[in-house]
């Protein structure tokens, strides 16, 4: 005799896990500071690769008319050359973002696997690169970077070369401090006990867990790397005349500043504005990786 009996009901499945970019919009829907600071850095890098469809005149194109106030012609008005500080602030975002950008990419790819490979190897190794490490950051920053690009010569190619010399052991000592908890957990003595070597580990393992601190330790860097070159553009190691920059026309302006403000006012805001958002975005970034942040999510 046949019993009869009902199908049974398919297993409840889990909810799918939200996808990174999902989550990342809905914490900017709840974080002001990753909302805004990602707002200010998506138009500041818009603008540097649409520079010249942008800006109405040439950066060194002469409107002859010098010193002149903003108006709707030329609203942050002309320098004494005569040449629209408009269009001189929209290029020159080219040339000091073509500056932070490069360097701390220079940075990043050499300070993270030397502080990967320190946290990890530990003993002399690690002790030899902290002792260097605090040899450099002993040395006051700003007179570091202006003997290093006195010495090897004012070129944008110098000035990425000693903004990234200066950050390396910044970013080297970010990733090894997780480096050194992580190399201790299972999953990594796991690993090293199947024979996986040290690449494959450090690539498969350490990498991806260290990955969200470095991402907002580069936002940080971008802030600071921009600085250092208006610093130094400012005082004329950096970007050279008559290519824009924002430090450079900063440093000019302050020259002709009692015949008007706006000469050294616009160049200075967009620095603090370019500042404001890389610090909000490596703000928000810091809580959008934050793992109790993220469970609640």
């Amino acid at each position: 005799m046949s019993v009869a009996t009902e199908p049974l009901a398919p297993a409840a499945q889990p909810p799918a896990a939200p996808s990174e970019l999902r989550r990342f919009l809905r914490c900017m829907r709840r974080d002001p500071a990753l909302l805004v600071g990602s707002v200010i850095v998506l138009a500041l890098v818009l603008m540097a690769l649409f520079a010249p469809l942008l800006a109405p005149y040439g950066a060194n194109e002469n409107v002859r008319v010098m010193l002149g106030a903003p108006s709707w012609q030329h609203p942050f008005g002309t320098n004494v050359q005569g040449r629209d500080l408009f269009s001189r602030v929209i290029l020159g975002s080219r040339n000091s973002l073509g500056v932070a950008f490069p360097s701390v990419a220079l940075a990043i790819a050499i300070g993270l696997p030397v502080g990967m490979l320190t946290g990890y190897i530990g003993g002399r190794f690690d002790s030899v690169f902290i002792r260097l490490f605090d040899i450099v950051f002993a040395l006051p920053t700003i007179l570091f970077a202006i003997a290093l690009v006195a010495y090897l010569g004012p070129s944008t190619r110098n000035l990425i070369l000693t903004i990234a010399v200066l950050y390396i052991p910044r970013v080297a000592m970010v990733a090894r401090a997780p480096t050194l908890s992580i190399k201790t957990r299972e999953y990594v003595l796991a690993a090293r006990m199947f024979g996986s070597g040290l690449p494959w580990v450090l690539r498969k393992h350490i990498l991806p867990n260290i990955a969200g601190p470095m991402l907002v330790e580069a936002s940080l860097l971008l802030s600071t790397a921009l600085l250092t070159e208006a610093a130094l553009s400012f005082l004329g190691l950096g970007i050279q005349p008559p290519e824009p920059s924002w430090g450079a026309d900063l440093g000019k302006g302050r020259e002709f500043m009692e015949l008007g403000v706006y000469q050294a006012l616009f160049p200075g805001l967009m620095i603090m504005l370019a500042v404001l958002g890389f610090n909000l975005l490596g703000d928000g970034l810091r809580d959008f990786f934050d793992p109790r942040i993220r469970k609640s999510a």
